[in-house]
């Protein structure tokens, strides 16, 4: 029985050890403005970022890392972060982003709407960071 409670932990240490990741980490430091013209205003947004192991970035096109979800419909806007540390380093790294949603609308029959987004990044190792959701923002014809 002993061995056995031995083997059991040996077992989960080992697999502990496989499963830890590295994933980014980001803190929302701003999102204005509160309120915006229905197809006008755009909405600006900045995070800040760390990464333990650096490989937050990436320089292929194709490959989005950084989303911004519209929590009425499930939409995601999709943008790149460009690879940060060059030569495939693995350093720490932090730092701000910043974008804005452009032509932003109100999705229902009213005159008005609020909306909120959840934004996350991915690494190239497919961590995915924490999801931060914005504060309200109230969308008027």
């Amino acid at each position: 029985m002993r061995k056995s409670i031995l083997f059991l932990l040996a077992v989960l240490a080992v697999s502990c050890g496989r499963n830890r990741t590295h994933a980014p980490e980001i803190s929302l430091e701003e999102v204005s403005p509160s309120t915006v013209q229905e197809y006008k205003d755009s909405i600006y947004m900045r995070i800040s970022f760390y990464d333990k192991d650096g490989d937050l970035g990436e320089n292929f096109t194709d490959d989005p890392n950084l989303f911004v979800v519209d929590n009425r419909l499930g939409l995601a806007h999709e943008f790149r972060i460009s690879n940060i540390v060059p030569g495939g380093a693995e350093v720490s790294i932090q730092g701000e982003l910043e974008w804005t949603i452009n032509s932003v609308y109100i999705t229902g029959s009213e005159n008005s709407e609020t909306v909120d987004y959840d934004i996350y990044v991915v690494d190239r190792a497919g961590n995915q960071s924490n999801v931060l959701v914005t504060p309200a923002i109230t969308i008027v014809e």
